[in-house]
């Protein structure tokens, strides 16, 4: 009963708020955190491309674009969800949230064969604290490209640009149609060209974002989320083809760690009469998943807040 008493349509609208104070570039007019101001508006001109916007990672302000863009797909993917039981107000504070890491994500993509991997020094920021609009440490850009590949990182932006799409489906065709074009392309090009961001640009983002899991449940990931977007067998096929090569646990699910959501994924595609009657791995595995989490399991094994 004591849950009952809480107010988790507050609580939602808050943690959608939360992001409008993360927000890098210039600011809009319909900012709602009035106290944060545009920043880091050059970002991206060591490279002479436009890299302004999306989102810094926590309190620091260093833009790290691996976790930026699965926090982008589980935003989208709140979204193709729950969005008609959101209300037209948050609803629409949800997507402009979507939005303007997509529109980073789409910058961060625009060039042939080349990823923005993070903005920003991450040693150099965290040993000066300051405000992102006082800053004045490197923004320096770094890239994965074909010739010092980043599968991670590109295959989570495919997956969160494939999931974007559906979200604007409905109120936006052209941006939506824009966001799974790219999609197609940035998944192609992790696929292509395989390995680990560790080991092209792993001095920068380690020790804070190193991939500790390996990125063929990015690519997997990716590619669930294409065939969510599209129904297309081919990326169907892609992940059970796949889904063995990896094993990182059915109940994690993390920016480092995809097998969970991938379960989930398939298993509403399965269960809707997609895929044919071999079950295994993927609903097992959910049905491992929920009974973990679930308040009243008697297998949960999950804590939560009030």
């Amino acid at each position: 009963m004591a849950a009952m008493k809480q107010n988790y349509g507050d609580a939602l609208s808050k943690s959608i708020l939360f992001f409008e104070g993360q927000r890098s570039g210039k600011l809009p007019a319909t900012q709602r955190v009035s106290w944060r101001k545009d920043s880091a508006l050059q970002d991206g001109s060591d490279w002479k491309v436009d890299l302004a916007g999306g989102y810094y990672d926590a309190g620091d302000n260093v833009k790290y674009t691996f976790p930026m863009a699965f926090t982008t797909t589980l935003l989208a993917w709140s979204v193709v969800e729950y969005g008609r039981d959101m209300g037209n107000d948050e609803l629409t504070h949800a997507l402009e949230a979507v939005r303007w890491s997509t529109d980073f994500l789409l910058k961060a993509t625009n060039q042939e064969n080349v990823v923005s991997g993070l903005v920003g020094e991450p040693v150099a920021d965290h040993n000066c604290w300051e405000r992102p609009e006082d800053m004045n440490t490197p923004r320096t850009a770094f890239a994965v490209t074909d010739k010092a590949p980043g599968s991670e990182v590109s295959a989570e932006i495919a997956a969160a640009l494939a999931a974007a799409s559906m979200a604007f489906k409905d109120s936006d065709p052209k941006y939506s149609n824009g966001l799974l074009q790219r999609a197609f392309k940035v998944f192609d090009f992790a696929d292509k060209f395989r390995g680990s961001y560790n080991d092209s640009i792993g001095k920068w983002v380690c020790p804070f974002y190193c991939d500790f899991g390996g990125y063929q449940d990015d690519l997997i990931w990716a590619a669930a989320w294409l065939h969510k977007a599209t129904n297309t067998e081919w990326y169907w096929d892609y992940v059970k083809q796949n889904i063995n090569n990896i094993w990182m646990g059915a109940t994690a699910f993390s920016w480092d760690n995809k097998q969970a959501g991938i379960n989930v994924l398939a298993s509403q595609y399965i269960l809707n009469g997609g895929g044919g009657k071999d079950f295994t791995p993927f609903i097992p595995n959910a049905d491992a998943l929920i009974c973990n989490v679930l308040p009243e399991s008697p297998s949960k094994t999950e804590t939560f807040t009030p």
